[in-house]
Parts: C-alpha cells; sequence; structure tokens
C-alpha cells in the first residue's frame, strides 16, 4: 500500500475509533477526543461524571508497539487518577484487528486498569451488531413469507427486479442500491400490492449485513417490520421493541448505535401502521394519514444527517407523492424508487423455482407476489399444470382468495373473506364510472365497509381500506381512490354478479344500478363461471328468469349482459324462455361460443362492442344487431360473410384480413399442416387470454384436417406458441405471454411468413 493511502487508513482507523468511544464514554461531550496529558499527546481521552477512559489505537500487530503504547496508557492513567480521585479510570489499547497472544501479554503484563481488544471488541461495547444481525435472521422481513406455507424463513431464492427511478425511470439494481446505500444516501421505496418491496429490503438488508461482517467501519442494518409498531410515535420505544421481539438482550445498546449514527435504518411498511384515536372522519384524511406515519417521519428527523434511511410502502395509501414526501419527513436528497415490474425472464424464473419450466400463459399477471400466489399453489396442490393453466378465471379467483387473506393477516379482527368481499363491492361501486375503475371517495370506501360488516371501521380497518391492494390515489384533492389493476378489478366485479345469479331475491348493490355502466370483462366472466360451476343449485333456467325479472325491475342492462354472458359460457346449449334485448351497453368483447345452438333470443340495439368474436361461429343463428357500433369484428373478412338480416344500420370499423380467417386459411396455398397451425393460433388468440377448448379447435375443419389437430397441438405447446391446461375437467389451449406480436405477423402475412413453426 502507498505512504499516503497507509497513512489514510491508519487515520480513518483513529477516527472511527475515537466516534465509538466518544459515544461510549462521553455521549454528552462530542467533542472529547485527543489531548496532551502533560507533554505527551493521548489518541484519545474521555472524561465523564464517573469514570476517565483514556484510548490508545494502532493498526500495527508488532509487539514492540503495544511496549510502547502500554507504557503510554499506564502513565496516563496514573495522571487522571490523581487528577480525579473519585472517578473511576481504565485504559484501552486498541487494534484494528484481533491482537496478537504477544501484544495481549505485554497488555496484561502491566495490569489493571489496562485492556487490550479489537475495535470490533471495542464496538461490541456499544452494540453487539454480530449478535443482532444473527437474531434478525430469525425474525419476519415485511411481508415476505412463503405464499403456501406462511414461512418466513425457508424463502425461494431472490430473483432480481429493479426498481427505477422516480422522474427519469433509470433502473436501479439491487447492488446500485446498496451501494447508494452505504454511501449514507436515504432511499424511498414505493409501489403497488405485491410488487416485491419486502423482498428487495429483505436483499438489501443481507447485501448490508455481509458488508458490515466484512468490514465492521461500515455501519451495520437494522429493519424494522412497521406493523409491529402501531401506536407508536417514539423511535426509542420502537427500537426497544424491536430487540425485544428478536430476542436481543440489551435493547438500550440499539437505541445508542442508532443515536451515534452506527447503522443503516430500514423501516418496511410505513402504510401498516394504525392510527389511534381514529373517528371516522372522512374530512381530515390527510391528517390522519400525517399522524399515522409521525414515528416514520421522527426516524427521519431525528437521525444523524450521516445515518441513510430507507423507507417502503405502498404508495397508494397517500393521494399524491408530495404528500407522501411530506408527510414521511423524506430527505430532499433521498433517493425515490418505484417498485418495477418483472420482465418474461424474470418472471419465468419465479415461476421455475416452483416447479413450471413451460411456456408462460397468457393471462398471467406481472407482480411477483401473484406469481408467487400461482407457483406455491401448484406445490401446495403438487400440480403446476393444474394452477397454471385452469383458466384466467380460476386463476384470478384463487389470487383473490389469497390476497384477501394476506391483507387480512396485517389486521386483527378482519377475516380474508370479509377483505375479499369489500373488495368486491368496491369493484361493484367503481362500475358507475366510464372504464369502470373509479373514482372511489373516502365515504364510499367507509360506507362499503359498514355494508360488508354490519360496523364503522375503526383505526386499523381504516388502515386497511387505505391501502387496499389493486387501489390507487386518483384525486389528491379530495382523497378518491380507484382501481389500478383492471384485471384484478374485472375478478372482483364477479362477486356480486355471482350472488345475483345464486340469490336473486336478496338484497344486492348491482340491483341498484341504472343506466349506463361498466360491464364485465372475459376474466370477470371467466371467474364467476368458475364459482358458478361448483354451485350446485345454479342454473341455466334461473339464471335467465333473473335475467328478465331484473329487466322488469330496471336494473341496467350492463348487468344483465353479465348474467346473460355468463349463462350461455356455462350452459352454451340452453336457451332462456323469453327473449333477451340489451339497450346502449358498452362491452370491450363479445365472444359466441362454438357449443351454442343459437343466439336468435338476444338483441343488441343502440350498443357499443369493441371486439365482436366470431371466430367459433358455426353456422347458428346470430344474435340480432341494431345501431351497432362494432370495432372490430374478428373471424370474419366482411359483410358477405355474415347473417345481413341479423345486422341493421351497424358500423364495422374493421373486419379481419381474408387471409386470415378461418375459411381464408383453409384456402391458403399451403400444406394442410400449416393450414391446421394457423387455424388453431387464430382461435387461441383471438380471445383475450382466456383460450379455448380443444373440442372447439376442430371446429370448422374437414376429415383430413381434424386429423392433423393433434400433432399440429403437440407442435404448437413445444414451440412455446401455445400453452395446455384442464378447466373443470376439460383441456383448454390458451395464448403465451409475449407470442401475441409473433402470431400476429403470421396471421397478417401467412403465405410469405418464414417462421420456423411454418413448413415450408
Amino acid at each position: 500500500m502507498p505512504a499516503d493511502e497507509k497513512q489514510q487508513d491508519e487515520s480513518d482507523f483513529e477516527a472511527e475509533v475515537l466516534r465509538i468511544s466518544r459515544a461510549l464514554f462521553a455521549p454528552e461531550n462530542e467533542f472529547q477526543g485527543s489531548t496532551y496529558i502533560g507533554t505527551a499527546e493521548r489518541d484519545g481521552v474521555f472524561v465523564g461524571p464517573d469514570s476517565v477512559t483514556i484510548v490508545e489505537c494502532t493498526v500495527s500487530r508488532r509487539k514492540d508497539k503495544a511496549e510502547k503504547d502500554g507504557k503510554k496508557l499506564q502513565e496516563a492513567c496514573m495522571a487522571m487518577a490523581r487528577q480525579h480521585p473519585f472517578k473511576s479510570v481504565k485504559g484501552f489499547f486498541v487494534t484494528r484487528d484481533e491482537p496478537t497472544a504477544d501484544q495481549r501479554t505485554v497488555i496484561k503484563a502491566f495490569g489493571p486498569p489496562l485492556i487490550a481488544c479489537s475495535f470490533a471488541q471495542l464496538r461490541s461495547q456499544l452494540v453487539d451488531s454480530l449478535r443482532y444481525l444473527e437474531l434478525r435472521a430469525s425474525y419476519p422481513f415485511g411481508s415476505a413469507r412463503e405464499p403456501a406455507s406462511g414461512d418466513y424463513s425457508d424463502l425461494k431464492p431472490y430473483v432480481a427486479v429493479d426498481p427505477v427511478e422516480s422522474g427519469t425511470g433509470e433502473p436501479f439494481s439491487i447492488d446500485r442500491v446498496a451501494k447508494t446505500v452505504m454511501d449514507g444516501r436515504s432511499v424511498l421505496l414505493y409501489g403497488d400490492y405485491g410488487a416485491g418491496k419486502s423482498m428487495f429490503l429483505r436483499e438489501l438488508y443481507q447485501r448490508l449485513a455481509k458488508s458490515h461482517r466484512k468490514n465492521p467501519f461500515q455501519p451495520f442494518p437494522i429493519l424494522l417490520n412497521l406493523r409491529d409498531h402501531q401506536g407508536q410515535v417514539l423511535p426509542v420505544e420502537a427500537l426497544e421493541r424491536h430487540a425485544r421481539a428478536i430476542g436481543f438482550p440489551t435493547p438500550s445498546q440499539l437505541v445508542r448505535a442508532w443515536r451515534s449514527g452506527d447503522v443503516t435504518l430500514i423501516l418496511d411498511g410505513f402504510d401498516e401502521i394504525a392510527t389511534p384515536g381514529w373517528i371516522g372522519k372522512t374530512s381530515a384524511m390527510r391528517d390522519i394519514r400525517r399522524r399515522s406515519v409521525e414515528l416514520v417521519r421522527r426516524f427521519c428527523d431525528e437521525s444523524r444527517a450521516s445515518t441513510s434511511v430507507v423507507l417502503a410502502g405502498r404508495a397508494h395509501f397517500f393521494d399524491s407523492e408530495r404528500e407522501m414526501r411530506t408527510a414521511l419527513g423524506a430527505r430532499n436528497s433521498s433517493l425515490f424508487l418505484m417498485a418495477g415490474e418483472p420482465t418474461e425472464e424474470q418472471a419465468k424464473k419465479i415461476l421455475q423455482a416452483y416447479g413450471w419450466h413451460d411456456a408462460l400463459p397468457g393471462w398471467l399477471p406481472s407482480r411477483p407476489l401473484l406469481l408467487s400466489y400461482l407457483g406455491s399453489s401448484s406445490a401446495l396442490h403438487g400440480s403446476v399444470e393444474g394452477t397454471f393453466g385452469r383458466s384466467a378465471g380460476e386463476g384470478w379467483h384463487m389470487m383473490l382468495d389469497r390476497i384477501a387473506e394476506r391483507e387480512a393477516s396485517m389486521e386483527v379482527g378482519v377475516d380474508g373473506f370479509t377483505v375479499r368481499k369489500v373488495l368486491e363491492r368496491l369493484a361493484t361501486q367503481a362500475r358507475r364510472s366510464a372504464d369502470g375503475l373509479g373514482p372511489i371517495s373516502q365515504d364510499e370506501l367507509t360506507s362499503v365497509f359498514q355494508s360488508v360488516t354490519g360496523y364503522a371501521p375503526d383505526e386499523g380497518s381504516y388502515q386497511l381500506l387505505q391501502r387496499l391492494p389493486g387501489l390507487g390515489a386518483m384525486d389528491s384533492v379530495d382523497g378518491s381512490r380507484r382501481f389500478v389493476d383492471v384485471s384484478l378489478a374485472d375478478a372482483a366485479r364477479a362477486g356480486d354478479v355471482v350472488a345475483c345469479v345464486l340469490e336473486p331475491n336478496t338484497e344486492n348493490p348491482l340491483l341498484e344500478l341504472t343506466g349506463s355502466v361498466a360491464c364485465l370483462d372475459e376474466v370477470g366472466i371467466d371467474v364467476a363461471a368458475v364459482r358458478i360451476t361448483g354451485e350446485s343449485a345454479a342454473s341455466s333456467g334461473g339464471a335467465y328468469s333473473s335475467a328478465t325479472a331484473f329487466q322488469r325491475r330496471g336494473v341496467s342492462d350492463s348487468v344483465i349482459a353479465d348474467i346473460v354472458r355468463l349463462a350461455s359460457r356455462i350452459w352454451p346449449e340452453e336457451l332462456p324462455r323469453a327473449s333477451i334485448s340489451l339497450h346502449e351497453i358498452e362491452l370491450r368483447s363479445f365472444s359466441l361460443t362454438a357449443d351454442a345452438k343459437s343466439y336468435d333470443w338476444l338483441s343488441f340495439h343502440d350498443c357499443v362492442i369493441q371486439e365482436l368474436d366470431l371466430t367459433d361461429h358455426g353456422g347458428y343463428t346470430l344474435p340480432h344487431f341494431q345501431n351497432c357500433l362494432i370495432g372490430q369484428m374478428t373471424g370474419v373478412a366482411g359483410w358477405p360473410a355474415l347473417q345481413e338480416s341479423r345486422f341493421v344500420d351497424c358500423e364495422v370499423a374493421q373486419f379481419d384480413a381474408q387471409m386470415s380467417t378461418a375459411k381464408g386459411i383453409l384456402a391458403l396455398k399451403t400444406t394442410p399442416m400449416n393450414k391446421v397451425l394457423l387455424t388453431i393460433l387464430k382461435k387461441v388468440y383471438a380471445q383475450r387470454g382466456t383460450g379455448r377448448k380443444e373440442s372447439a379447435l376442430f371446429r370448422g375443419l374437414d376429415n383430413k384436417h381434424r386429423e392433423l389437430v393433434p400433432e399440429a397441438l403437440q407442435r404448437l405447446t413445444g414451440s412455446g406458441l401455445i400453452t395446455s391446461a384442464r378447466s373443470s375437467g376439460t383441456r383448454i389451449y390458451l395464448p403465451v405471454r409475449g407470442m401475441a406480436s409473433r402470431v400476429r405477423r403470421m396471421l397478417q402475412a401467412p403465405q410469405s411468413s418464414a417462421d420456423s413453426i411454418l413448413e415450408d
């Protein structure tokens, strides 16, 4: 090591020894340190109310250095004992590494009050950081748990999903964040539910802990789960409770280490601290939220400027990023990060840990938590295929249960069933908006909770309402919320629709909806179908009768449309006793099933249908459409292919290209296998991620082409273009996430496509 670097290294070591000594022996006087006793300079002299401590420190491992410093210490101790006869006197010979045997022998020979110790031993008098790190490893890290078992110690390997800097969108790897924190900069990490914030903090903590073990001069990390500190506002009390929770024997050491700037402070879950004394005044929500995070704000205010404070929680707990920064007391120099979503490769890695190595179904969500829910369910039931491919409906039905259970585990007194019911009722409330996502006012949050539970929310329940998964801030002025995850909102909407079908005579908020409201999308219909299929009391006759009865009562035609589509999905061959007309509704998509006998009983008037899917149309009578606007007509190339009498004064913005329709594909000058491959891709990818039954893939083909379907399916699954699954005992095929553009290119130019799946 060059001389100047060596000198700097020794100076840094001496400064760190003095900092620790000052915190240990003279915390009330920060200006004590190096001084002269007589004509000799001493590295550190600390005079306290009852004691005098003299420190000599060295990086040397030589015996003669111990002899020289030991003599200086002995002389200094004798001088200070004469000067302060009523105070105890002690001298420390501090080495950077463990003192050698020779050095210990030399210092011991001088006798009391001299002590030889390493820097780590001296530092352990302030706080036994290694003991803390050992005990903290056995305690939960926020909500980072194995979904199936709830185990917080035996987690699957961490898959790094980089957060991005707010404003610039620049990604920050876990290693880069760790370096930023070790350099003393504070960090605020925020994101929606299930984005992997706790897992990220756990990984950050482990990196900081490893760095501290290698270099004891580095601050050691303290990670608090803020949910453990509800009602607390004093940092000292929180640190002491944390110490007792993990079994750390001397809580005061953590306080002392924090006060001295010897730690990196990590606070997980600022949205999980309930506010004592909340009495239901929704007009003061911003003030309530500010009081909720008083503990966090005090930690930020009272920590030393050199202490890095890392905060994490759900952004939508606050109405705006500005409110979040102000309420938390986040430092202006902080790095503000938004939790990111995994790439396709990262999603695969998350699922591979649970045994899923095939293509990912297109309906799979992106959040790491939801992917883990799906993976853990597979491991729990011993069937990976049985979880990932059941259908979008079965997957989301299971995930809603798991999400609700997770939220309920954070709040005593509210179970998972209630949380799901509240979420479903809020999704129903949001249907009044044009997009079906909100806004939902603070008063509506409270009233929905009360209508579900029968009592007004207390402070803990209020906290639950503010952080409900899938809800984000919409208006920073009135504090309104909206659903930010379209699929989750659609899956949740299915709850009250199912209740309408099963219990048509029971009070239901859907029956109060009139006029134009948002309809269920395909995911919502799938979830409702999954739930209805398992109910023995459900029947097509009952569902259609309820629909006509509701329509006579003036219930919104959007609700009627939900029931009709649900019934025709579950009982496609059953027909209602009376015709049903739907007026002035907007559907994102409407798919006609191949198993239906006829849709002659159904008519649409003055409706907007973004996509009408006729891919499975097998020649039966279509519904009647009058004065309707249809965005995309899938499966047909133009008006000549349709039963024109079924479309009166309708406008279609776009038809399929002739060569990409089922008839067009079969007319192509290519091999029979290519025709079958393209036909299957057309059918599977035509529907929004929910897939096609295996039987539907044979329809519209002659015997020669039908014989090729099994081999074609094998080729397509083997190449990762489609994936198979079972739903209620029926084999279905689903589109693969990330493959839609490749399939689209093949279907748009099948004759010139050079895709490897097609034969030459």
